[in-house]
C-alpha cells in the first residue's frame, strides 16, 4: 500500500515538473518571438526613418500642371533597403484648411505599384493640377503646398510582415503658372532677378 502510494506521488510530481516544463519552454520560445519582433521593428524604423532619404528635387511647368520631381535615396548601400513605389497626394491651403488636389502619374499605369532594391537613388515624376485660384497666399503670390509621400519599406522582398510605413510632408510656396513675373519682381528681390517657380519650406 505505501508503495503504491510513493509511486503514485512520483507519477504526479513527475506530471507537475513536465507541465511546469512545458510552460518554462513555451513562455521562453514567446518572450524570444516578442524579443524579435520588437528586434525586427527597431530595424525597420530605422531603414525607414534614417536609411530612407526623401526630398523634392524639383519643380517645373508642364502647360497648366506642376511636374514635381520626388527623390528617394539610401545613403548607406550596405544596407539591403526595398522600397514600393511612394504614393503621393498633394493639398493647397484654401483659408485655414487643406484642400487636396489631382495628383497624375507619369510613365506608369495609375496604381501601379513596383518594390524597387534602393541601393542609392531614384526618382518619381508626378503632374499635380491645381484647378482653382482661391488658395491661401502665406507668402503673397505664392501658393502654400504639401505634398504627401506614403513609403512601404523593408529589409527583403519576401516576408510580408517585414514592412514598416513612412509617411511623411513636404512644404513648398508654389509659383502659380500664369502668374506675372515683372508683378512677382517688384515684390521680392530674387538671386540673378529669376522668380523660382518653387521656394521649399522647412517641416512644420
Amino acid at each position: 500500500m505505501a508503495r503504491k502510494k510513493y509511486k503514485a506521488v512520483i507519477v504526479i510530481l513527475f506530471i507537475m515538473f513536465c507541465a511546469f516544463a512545458i510552460d518554462y519552454i513555451v513562455g521562453y520560445k514567446q518572450t524570444m518571438i516578442l524579443q524579435e519582433k520588437a528586434a525586427l521593428k527597431k530595424k525597420l524604423e530605422q531603414l525607414a526613418w534614417y536609411n530612407l532619404r526623401s526630398d523634392i528635387k524639383d519643380v517645373t511647368y508642364s502647360r497648366d500642371k506642376y511636374k514635381v520631381t520626388l527623390r528617394y535615396e539610401n545613403p548607406f548601400p550596405e544596407e539591403e533597403l526595398y522600397i514600393m513605389t511612394p504614393a503621393i497626394r498633394c493639398l493647397v491651403q484654401v483659408g485655414t484648411s487643406w484642400k487636396e488636389v489631382p495628383v497624375h502619374d507619369v510613365g506608369t499605369k495609375p496604381g501601379e505599384a513596383t518594390v524597387i532594391k534602393l541601393d542609392n537613388t531614384f526618382t518619381i515624376d508626378k503632374l499635380i493640377e491645381v484647378p482653382f485660384r482661391n488658395f491661401e497666399e502665406v507668402l503673397p503670390g505664392y501658393m502654400h503646398v504639401r505634398i504627401n509621400s506614403i513609403s512601404y519599406v523593408s529589409s527583403n522582398t519576401i516576408s510580408k510582415e517585414d514592412i514598416a510605413e513612412k509617411n511623411e510632408d513636404f512644404y513648398v510656396y508654389l509659383k502659380p503658372y500664369y502668374a506675372n513675373d515683372r508683378e512677382m519682381s517688384r515684390k521680392y528681390r530674387f538671386t540673378n532677378d529669376s522668380v523660382p517657380i518653387w521656394i521649399p519650406m522647412p517641416p512644420h
